[in-house]
């Protein structure tokens, strides 16, 4: 059963009892060392699919089978071992290693997944204090190892393709542990944004005020309207943005590299739904030819496919002198793809594609039913949008897949409980002002 209960206002340390103050300390290194297995995350070990973290996770995985699992947990891992065999057909289809990267990230999930979620069980504060410690893992690994294809040294750029994600994260677990309301931690997302903004990170800029939108939304409306009007709302916020950001950039008050981008942008009648990404149309154009099993590879793609890729390109509004080619090449001669759900598809079939739609459909019912997480929604809620996005609009990197299996274990945390188990399928909100005292039994 779930017990959700309200803290008292919190006595200063002096006057808590002896067994008040033990168990404070308990939790106090249990976080600790949680934070400290999470940095591991920062050890790579091979490309963006295994690091000291997920080794870790290796090793405890076993004490999985000793414990009673939910139906969201089964599901999870069924889905990724579906996932992981679509891409081995695939690549024995296609000529394509069995220790490709491509080939094994699904099973690298999975290794993850069952990992935090023996590590962390449904207990929100463990688990976000892992996500926690992955997210400085993650900062370690760019501070150390870096971007092996890039050469980055400003600060616009350190922030844009290291650690604005992450440390979004890390500030959010701040907020929760300094017991900073919800609604406020969301004031926090939206001054994030507007840094990110401003460095010409503009999807970040509007991951953090869709976070944003669902958490003030939420506070202002809860108990007065329907959940689904809320949503409604935030989606009329949502379009608003989605014309007031690109205004805004245009104007130049943001800086002129963001104007120039924006207006590079404009001019390659790139339909706003694919968020400025022109690789859709090839993905579209790979998946049609080869929907069952995909092709492996994208550098296995065809001139054929890429001619229909611009012929449905420029069907949906592309300028027709584009250069194409250019766009669907990375520097190095790879063809990108630039999504997680589309690429895996494209190139694993369409079984490797049945975990990224689930992580889809987990990310909008962790957003939806983001009350349940009481004064870790926002952590729950950023970890959601942010997680969204990458899976539609980005190419794997480094810890994406940590950071997919701590949205997986978010929504298992919450949803989709054990047959026969006393905690009911639909959990009780959690009071915002609850810190950290909801216990699963």
């Amino acid at each position: 059963m779930m017990v959700a209960t309200l803290d008292s206002p919190k006595p200063t340390t002096a006057g808590r009892s002896f067994e008040a103050r033990r168990a404070l300390g308990k939790r106090v290194i249990s976080s600790g060392v949680l934070i400290l297995l999470g940095i591991t995350s920062g050890l790579q070990v091979m490309g963006f699919t295994v690091t000291g973290f997920s080794g870790l996770c290796l090793l405890v995985a076993p004490a999985l089978f000793l414990t009673a699992t939910s139906r969201g947990d089964r599901l999870v891992i069924g889905l990724a071992t579906i996932a992981f065999a679509g891409f081995i057909v695939s690549s024995q289809l296609n000529d394509l290693s069995f220790f490709d990267e491509r080939v094994i990230q699904w099973a690298s999930f999975a290794i993850y997944f069952v990992g935090i979620t023996v590590i962390a069980g449904r207990d929100l504060e463990r688990l976000f204090s892992l996500a926690a410690g992955i997210a400085l893992g993650s900062c370690m690994y760019f501070l150390t190892a870096g971007l092996p294809f890039a050469s980055l040294s400003s600060f616009e750029e350190l922030w844009k393709y290291a650690y604005a994600p992450w440390i979004t994260l890390v500030g959010l677990y701040v907020l929760v542990r300094m017991k900073v309301p919800v609604h406020l931690q969301a004031v926090f997302l939206v001054l994030l944004a507007g840094t990110s903004l401003v460095l010409n990170f503009r999807s970040h800029a509007l991951v953090c005020l869709g976070s944003a939108a669902f958490l003030l939304v939420t506070w202002l409306a809860q108990g007065k309207i329907s959940r689904f009007t809320q949503i409604l709302v935030v989606a009329g916020i949502g379009a608003g943005l989605g014309t007031l950001i690109p205004a805004i950039a245009r104007s130049g008050i943001a800086g002129e590299a963001v104007k120039e981008k924006t207006e590079l942008q404009d001019s390659t009648g790139v339909p706003a739904i694919l968020a400025g990404r022109t690789e859709s149309p090839l993905s579209i154009a790979a998946i049609i030819d080869k929907p069952i099993f995909g092709w492996g590879s994208a550098d296995n793609l065809t001139t054929e496919v890429f001619a229909r890729g611009e012929e449905i390109a420029i069907g949906i509004g592309f300028d027709p002198n584009l250069p194409f080619y250019g766009f669907w090449h990375l520097a190095n001669g790879a063809t990108s793809l630039h999504s997680v759900l589309f690429s895996s598809w494209a190139e694993g079939g369409v079984f490797a594609a049945v975990l990224p739609v689930f992580l889809v459909i987990a990310a909008l019912t962790v957003i939806w039913n983001s009350p349940r997480y009481g004064i870790w929604a926002a952590m729950a809620v950023q970890i959601s949008v942010q997680a969204g996005w990458d899976l539609l609009f980005s190419p794997m990197s480094y810890n994406l897949l940590a950071a997919f299996a701590l949205l997986a274990v978010v929504f298992a945390s919450r949803h989709l409980p054990a047959p026969g188990s006393r905690r009911t399928a639909v959990s009780p909100a959690v009071s915002e002002t609850e810190h950290d005292s909801v216990v699963l039994r």
